[in-house]
């Protein structure tokens, strides 16, 4: 996992949904599904932009499915990221 972007997923989710915040930690992550922390397809889109912004790459909303836990979808950005990284 790695922690730099884990990091940011979860500042940023602690931001939309800070009645859950105290649940939202790196040791829970694989645990945790955005469904479980009823965000609505706004709360998502924001997600989206807010870790765009922070990790400076293009993600599209369908990369955040509802059942992916915070550490699974931490895990698919990380892969993004060093996709974007290698040479063409």
């Amino acid at each position: 996992m790695n922690p730099d972007i884990i990091s940011v997923v979860i500042d940023k989710l602690r931001k939309l949904s800070p009645e859950k915040a105290s649940d939202l930690t790196v040791k829970n992550a694989q645990f945790i599904t955005l469904q479980s922390l009823d965000l609505d397809s706004l709360d998502t889109l924001q997600l989206a932009m807010d870790i765009e912004d922070a990790l400076g790459m293009n993600i599209e909303i369908v990369n955040f499915p509802a059942t992916l836990t915070i550490g699974q979808l931490s895990e698919h950005l990380a892969e993004m990221r060093a996709e974007l990284r290698e040479p063409a």
